[in-house]
């Protein structure tokens, strides 16, 4: 008598507290963690697409997700939502080309729904573009991730890339 009330209590605080059993092939997935949805995604040290780099994250990487943070600061910055060439400020040369999905800096707001854009390389060469808006996802306001990975490395990721769980 004494054993089928321990076991009827044991289910019973199971089902009351409730227990988690969503699993991944590899990787439990706990509270306060996350998916990246990106691959080649930047983890950075602050919540701006200028703060340094602190490494890269891969398509559904397991992360756990510390904090979010709702920037309100990044006026000046949006990500390239198409390939786009980019030009030397002084003699209108070729430069670079940038892939979609890159972070720039906005200099200049034009006539037209247009921006006058820079992105600066690792060795320090600046590229010149001017782009439609429709061309830029701005991303003044929107969330930030700050996370860690299994190897340590903690900094801020865009929310957009973070699926939590």
């Amino acid at each position: 008598m004494k054993n089928i009330t321990l076991f009827s209590l044991l289910l019973i605080s199971l089902f009351l507290t409730g227990f988690n059993i969503s699993t991944n092939l590899n990787t439990k997935i706990q509270d306060g963690q996350g998916r990246i949805l990106g691959q080649n995604v930047i983890i950075r040290s602050s919540h701006s697409t200028e703060s340094s780099k602190k490494g890269v994250l891969s398509l559904n990487q397991i992360v756990s997700v510390l904090d979010v943070f709702y920037a309100s600061n990044n006026r000046n910055e949006a990500i390239l939502k198409v390939n786009t060439n980019f030009y030397d400020e002084y003699s209108g040369n070729f430069s670079f080309s940038l892939n979609n999905g890159r972070a720039v800096k906005i200099i200049e707001a034009l006539e037209n729904n247009k921006f006058r854009i820079v992105f600066t390389m690792t060795n320090g060469s600046k590229g010149f573009a001017t782009i439609n808006g429709s061309n830029l996802e701005f991303i003044n306001g929107v969330r930030w991730c700050k996370i860690a990975t299994n190897s340590g490395v903690v900094g801020w990721v865009l929310g957009k890339y973070v699926q939590e769980f």
